[in-house]
């Protein structure tokens, strides 16, 4: 794999080279159904996480880069010219005159990390682990810090630290907010 560092360095582009779009805000979706439609070979790498509604937790997808799609030519001799007008699309990222590329492998590489992610059940998505600092964030025990001492589905036991005693209290998994390490 190459290194990272240089996999978006300005050179000569590859056929399998990538090239990046920066898209108008929450347009990556309709950017890329605009390029696919134009011939370009797309790709928006997606990240799932879990997210708190009213109903508990949720799956989402969201893109890995906001506002950012790769895209290379269909064909040989496709030109990327007309991809600065697309809708969607605000205009294709540039080392000065020289549009960037990046590298297939790093692609590639990104593509792997967005299945394995894919893969991941929720509880593995979940900040939520045993020996993990929590904050309450909904309910009567708003405000409250503690730590998780174990998982069962959406309920989460968080040892609190109530009136100078540590009590054990089963929160819904979606009232808790994991703290920064």
């Amino acid at each position: 794999m190459s290194d990272p560092i240089t996999a978006c360095q300005p050179h000569e582009p590859a056929a399998t080279d990538w090239y990046l779009a920066y898209t108008k805000p929450r347009s990556e979706q309709a950017a890329s159904a605009q390029l696919a439609r134009q011939g370009y070979a797309i790709y928006l790498p997606l990240y799932k996480t879990l997210v708190r509604t009213a109903e508990g937790m949720a799956v989402r997808h969201g893109p890995m880069f906001p506002r950012y799609v790769f895209f290379r030519p269909g064909s040989a001799g496709q030109s990327i010219a007309p991809v600065r007008s697309t809708l969607g699309v605000s205009h294709v990222v540039r080392f000065g005159a020289t549009p960037a590329t990046v590298d297939d492998a790093l692609v590639a590489a990104l593509r792997g990390f967005e299945q394995q992610r894919e893969q991941a059940s929720p509880a593995d998505l979940s900040a939520l682990k045993a020996g993990r600092r929590v904050v309450v964030c909904a309910g009567p025990l708003k405000g409250l810090e503690g730590l998780v001492s174990a998982t069962a589905g959406k309920r989460i036991t968080v040892l609190l630290d109530v009136l100078g005693r540590q009590t054990r209290v089963s929160v819904p998994d979606h009232q808790l907010q994991a703290l920064a390490a």
